[in-house]
């Protein structure tokens, strides 16, 4: 079955920065904007496909714009993504003097990166040069997150053991972002055998 998109929106979660205020070259291996246009984009009959003003990536000098197309269009059908070892979610990095509605009521914004995000980004995907990884970023909010209809969120790696286990049995904290969706109504997370393993 072959399904039209032309009436589909996709948003995207976040993208590295560079040291001058700028989202990375799209040339940069490390792009996401490069990595969703390559493995994701280029796979979709280009008859069916939306229009790229419907692929919408986080923009660090319009802030505002992926909050109000979100309202313009209603809300979000299904948020889709990934959690970070140490429970972010996009970007959304641990902030543990926040309280959880303040957290949850971040936006889209420009994101300093935690340590452990910039050790294991090095370490998937640049040989260990931590240096080499972006300190910055932008990144969706909490806000936009928790407001869609339908969250689904992926666990494949070791890893994500011991997360997994603050994720669904830890206490609700902006220490750790993803814990946040235990008050979701409709939250899911996918995960594969290793991960439900014990840490050690």
């Amino acid at each position: 079955m072959k399904i039209d998109l032309k009436n589909v929106y996709f948003i995207h979660m976040d993208e590295y920065m560079t040291e001058n205020g700028k989202t990375i070259s799209e040339q940069d291996e490390s792009s996401f904007k490069k990595c969703m246009k390559e493995c994701l984009y280029a796979q979709i009959d280009q008859e069916r496909i939306m229009p790229e003003d419907h692929r919408i990536f986080p923009d660090p000098d319009r802030l505002d714009e992926i909050p109000r197309k979100i309202q313009e269009l209603g809300g979000v059908d299904i948020a889709f993504g990934g959690v970070a070892l140490n429970g972010h979610i996009a970007f959304n990095e641990p902030q543990p003097d926040m309280t959880v509605e303040e957290y949850a009521a971040l936006s889209t914004r420009i994101v300093k990166l935690s340590a452990e995000t910039r050790v294991k980004d090095a370490i998937l995907s640049r040989g260990g040069a931590v240096d080499t990884v972006p300190e910055k970023a932008i990144t969706i909010g909490m806000k936009e997150i928790l407001g869609a209809r339908k969250i689904r969120l992926s666990m494949m790696l070791d890893m994500q053991r011991a997360v997994i286990r603050k994720a669904c049995l830890g206490d609700v904290s902006a220490a750790c972002p993803v814990s946040l969706i235990q008050n979701h109504p409709d939250a899911l997370l996918m995960v594969s055998k290793n991960v439900v393993e014990k840490p050690f």
